[in-house]
């Protein structure tokens, strides 16, 4: 139900996503936030990356642009009003990107929708 939301609210087809995902592991896939260092009940947002550099946070109170640029396993996401985009590192499979803090702890972690790394989500 949350992928068709979403997919609507992109204007993507669930189909063209799932297609987009066998030759690029960070777009065209929905990446729900998973854990959060200050979880609240309306918390739970998602990322959506498109291959021309764009993208959104999907949250309940608005979605929010951003660019972001991919260098290997790192993405760098930067929103108009940031002034150092967030860094966001994946794991080796590719199932979760991880939100790092300044100390360099895991403050956030987002699982891609449809992994079987969202059977371990924490949040409602």
């Amino acid at each position: 139900m949350f992928r068709f939301l979403l997919a609507a609210l992109l204007g993507v087809a669930p189909a063209a996503a799932s297609a987009q995902t066998s030759n690029d592991w960070l777009t065209g896939n929905i990446w729900v936030l998973c854990r959060s260092a200050n979880p609240s009940p309306d918390s739970r947002d998602a990322l959506v990356f498109r291959a021309d550099g764009r993208g959104e946070v999907i949250r309940a109170q608005g979605n929010l642009p951003f660019q972001h640029e991919r260098s290997g396993n790192t993405v760098a996401l930067r929103t108009a009003r940031s002034q150092t985009p967030v860094q966001l590192v994946a794991s080796a499979d590719h199932a979760m990107l991880y939100l790092r803090g300044p100390g360099g702890d895991a403050v956030a972690s987002y699982a891609r929708q449809g992994s079987p790394a969202m059977a371990s989500c924490q949040l409602p």
